[in-house]
């Protein structure tokens, strides 16, 4: 595998060569400051973009020329990374070598179709038919945010914690903001995206990389941004008491969250010995402490696991419980709290929870995106690439885990209890 970057003043261009895999892919990432009123508009620009074209006015002329590029697929989504937001638009498309002279280019030039020749009128605004289209159907995605009663909870317990926190943004977007934008408005958003927002391009596969470089170069336009210092972290406020909040909705299941602050963590406890910790604590299934303590000895609930949230320095609990339980339900979580900083774990915990991280790693070799965003960490976050990740994961000791467990703060307890 052959890593290299391309610096091309406004953008980079990250190429890896692998014999791998018989497909190849290529992200375009625009990345900038999290901004809560942008969400919703960068939301439905992303859908926009990808809807049609002033090639392809239509989604049925999207689908058939990706059809006749033998069968590729193009798509967009936003992300929230600490207190980054991307928009990333991704390309899979086939191996030259199985194709006429040719393809390679016709194949990348498509996503720059799509995001630089936007289906706009005359008087700079997107057309009204693809846009309601998309705002319908983002309003849909809106409405139905309450559907799903733990993610609903997760996202309502962060918003209890710190509403102004990036953390308890709804990624899906906002109402109220959805029902501001036009399609001239969002021309402005676009033109935003492409004057402010970095921009890093990345392609695997089995190609040559010059050539592949080349037609982008040819592809996109020579902006004025440059790249930018990378502030991801999240400062999610430690508190001197935690609060406990219940709030009520239209369910049958009761949802039970706890978040917790991960207290100064140094950059080896954040990469690697806070994950080990919440597989033994929480996200190993059968065999972590939360498990064992709450559904198999006492029965108080089907499903309970923990998440680690890196770049908002947090730790969450969730579990799907009966309401009159709740109490024993957090002696319970400060039960298995207090043995991971008494060291109450076994070695073979502690080996098992390393075996679990390396066959993780092992499994997102083998995938593109996995090895994509093995280098994209490794430039934002100057993660450790995959080799060293599972040499550092060894060297993580009982101690390295307890010392780690005391830096754990309760913040909140949460509730969402269903309506009787």
């Amino acid at each position: 595998m052959e890593y290299k970057v391309y610096n091309c003043n406004s953008y980079r261009i990250h190429t890896i060569k692998t014999d791998k895999f018989k497909n190849c892919s290529m992200e375009i990432m625009f990345r900038n400051k999290l901004v809560k009123e942008e969400i919703t508009a960068n939301n439905m620009l992303v859908d926009m973009l990808m809807h049609s074209s002033k090639k392809y006015p239509k989604r049925r002329d999207v689908a058939i020329e990706l059809e006749n590029l033998y069968s590729a697929s193009l798509r967009g989504f936003s992300t929230r990374l600490g207190n980054s937001i991307m928009l990333s638009f991704v390309l899979d498309f086939l191996n030259p070598k199985y194709c006429e002279e040719g393809y390679l280019n016709d194949v990348l030039s498509m996503p720059f179709e799509m995001l630089l020749n936007p289906n706009i009128s005359d008087n700079e605004e997107f057309d009204q038919r693809s846009f309601n289209i998309i705002k319908n159907r983002i309003k849909s995605d809106i409405e139905s945010l309450k559907e799903n009663a733990a993610k609903y909870a997760i996202r309502r317990s962060l918003s209890n914690m710190d509403d102004s926190s990036p953390s308890s943004y709804y990624m899906v977007g906002y109402m109220d903001d959805l029902e501001s934008i036009t399609p001239i408005s969002l021309w402005d958003v676009y033109n935003n995206v492409l004057s402010n927002y970095v921009c890093d391009i990345y392609v695997i596969g089995n190609l040559d990389m010059e050539e592949v470089v080349s037609i982008i170069k040819k592809k996109f336009i020579n902006r004025t941004i440059k790249q930018d210092k990378k502030e991801l972290y999240v400062d999610n406020k430690l508190r001197k008491k935690y609060i406990d909040i219940e709030e009520t909705g239209k369910y049958e299941q009761d949802s039970f969250v706890m978040i917790y602050n991960l207290d100064d963590l140094d950059t080896r406890e954040r990469n690697f010995v806070i994950h080990l910790y919440n597989i033994i604590l929480g996200s190993g299934g059968l065999t972590s402490k939360l498990y064992k303590y709450l559904r198999e000895e006492n029965s108080l609930c089907y499903n309970v696991s923990s998440m680690y949230q890196k770049y908002d320095n947090l730790l969450m609990i969730y579990s799907g419980i009966d309401a009159k339980d709740k109490d024993l339900c957090i002696k319970l979580v400060n039960k298995a709290m207090d043995e991971m900083i008494n060291g109450e774990f076994s070695l073979d915990d502690l080996e098992n929870a390393i075996k679990t991280v390396i066959s993780s790693i092992k499994m997102s070799e083998d995938t593109q995106g996995g090895i994509i965003n093995n280098y994209l960490f490794h430039d934002l976050d100057n993660l450790p690439l995959y080799e060293e990740r599972i040499k550092e994961f060894k060297k993580v000791t009982k101690e390295d885990i307890m010392n780690v467990a005391k830096k754990v703060k309760l913040n909140i307890i949460y509730i969402l209890k269903g309506e009787e």
